[in-house]
C-alpha cells in the first residue's frame, strides 16, 4: 500500500510507493498501519546503487540493462523533487518495494520482504524493528543491533565482508516471499523461506551478466540470540540457467513435507520470451523430485491447489 498524501520534512506533499502495510478487519475497516518511511531508513541507498535498472521488478527496460544508479543521480532526484514509482531514496519514491508480508501470531508481528533494501524485516505491533535479515552495510546506527548475525550449525559466528560471508552462507538479494514456516518454528526459533532473486548480489553487478543466479533458501533464526543459520538452499550450482531477476516464490507445503519453488522470470525480456521453471523438493533434499519447464510465458508466483478443497461446499 501507500500513503496518498504525505507531507515530507521539506513540506512537499507526495504519494508514497509500496511502503505502507495496513491491517483491516472483516468489514474492510483499517485497524492498524505500519508506515515504513517512519519505521525504517528511506535514505539507505547501498542496494539501490547496485541493482539492475533494466529489471526493477515489473518494469522491464532492456535499454537500461546492466545500468545502476549513482549517488549523484539519486541526489538529483531529490534536488529536482522527482517522485513516483521510480527507484530512489526518500518517501515518494520506490525505496522499499515491499513484495510480501507475513503475520507471526506468536508475537503479533509482521515479517516483510523489501526488495529495494535486499532485506527481510520483522516489525512488532509497537512499530519497533525486532530483527533484520540483511547484509549490515549501509544501515544507520540505530538499526545495527537489529541485524541478525550469521552462524554455522554449531552456532559459531561467520565472518562477512562487503556482503559476502564465509561458510557457504549468503544473504538474500532483491528477494521475494519472506515467509515464516509455521510447522517448523517453535518458541524463539523461526524458520524462514525466501526466494533470493540475486540481482545486486554482494552490492555489485558482475562484469558478465551470466554470472547472476537465483536461489531458494531456508534460514533458521534464533530470535533470542539474534542469529541466523542457512539450513538449505538450491540454485547456486544451476547458475544463470535458473536466474529469475524479478517476481518468483518459495513456499513450504505441510501436506507433502516439501518446498515448492517457482522460478518465475527466467528469460523475461529476451526475444525468446519467458521460460519459467516450477520445482518441488522433499524437505531437506538437495535435488528436486519434480521439475516442470514452461515456454513463452511469465508469472508472479505459483501455488498448489487441492481440487477437493477448492470445489468443496
Amino acid at each position: 500500500m501507500a500513503s496518498s498524501d504525505l507531507r515530507r520534512a521539506d513540506d512537499t506533499h507526495v504519494r508514497t510507493v509500496r511502503d505502507v502495510i495496513i491491517e483491516v478487519d472483516r468489514d474492510g475497516n483499517v485497524t492498524d498501519e505500519w508506515r515504513l518511511f517512519d519505521i525504517l531508513d528511506p535514505q539507505r541507498n547501498i542496494v539501490l546503487k547496485s541493482i539492475d535498472q533494466g529489471a526493477v521488478c515489473l518494469n522491464i527496460d532492456l535499454e537500461k540493462s546492466g545500468q545502476t544508479l549513482t549517488a549523484e543521480q539519486l541526489a538529483k532526484l531529490e534536488a529536482e523533487h522527482e517522485f513516483g514509482d521510480i527507484a530512489g531514496t526518500g518517501a515518494g519514491r520506490n525505496w522499499a518495494h515491499v513484495n510480501s508480508v507475513d503475520y507471526d501470531e506468536e508475537d503479533d508481528s509482521i515479517i516483510l520482504s523489501s526488495r529495494h533494501q535486499s532485506s527481510v524485516i520483522k516489525i512488532g505491533r509497537d512499530k519497533e524493528v525486532k530483527w533484520i535479515l540483511s547484509a549490515p552495510n549501509g544501515w544507520a546506527e540505530k538499526y545495527r543491533s537489529k541485524i541478525l548475525t550469521p552462524v554455522n550449525a554449531k552456532g559459531e559466528p561467520l565472518k562477512c565482508r562487503l556482503g559476502v560471508c564465509e561458510g557457504g552462507f549468503d544473504w538474500t538479494w532483491t528477494q521475494h516471499t519472506g515467509w515464516k514456516i509455521d510447522e517448523m518454528s517453535k518458541d524463539d526459533v523461526l524458520y524462514l523461506s525466501v526466494f533470493d532473486n540475486g540481482d545486486g548480489r554482494g552490492f555489485r553487478q558482475p562484469d558478465d551478466p551470466k554470472e547472476k543466479y537465483s536461489r531458494a533458501v531456508v534460514y533458521k533464526i534464533d530470535q533470542k540470540k539474534m542469529t541466523v543459520e542457512q539450513v538449505w538452499s538450491y540454485g547456486e550450482k544451476r547458475g544463470h540457467e535458473l536466474y529469475s531477476p524479478i517476481t518468483s516464490s518459495v513456499e513450504y507445503k505441510k501436506d507433502k513435507d516439501s518446498v515448492v519453488v517457482y522460478w518465475a522470470s527466467i528469460g523475461v525480456g529476451t526475444p525468446e520470451g519467458g521460460a519459467p521453471v516450477l520445482t518441488e523438493f522433499r524437505w531437506g533434499e538437495k535435488e528436486p523430485v519434480v521439475e516442470m519447464k514452461f515456454k513463452g510465458t511469465f508469472g508472479y508466483r505459483a501455488l498448489p491447489v487441492d481440487p477437493n478443497l477448492a470445489f468443496s461446499k
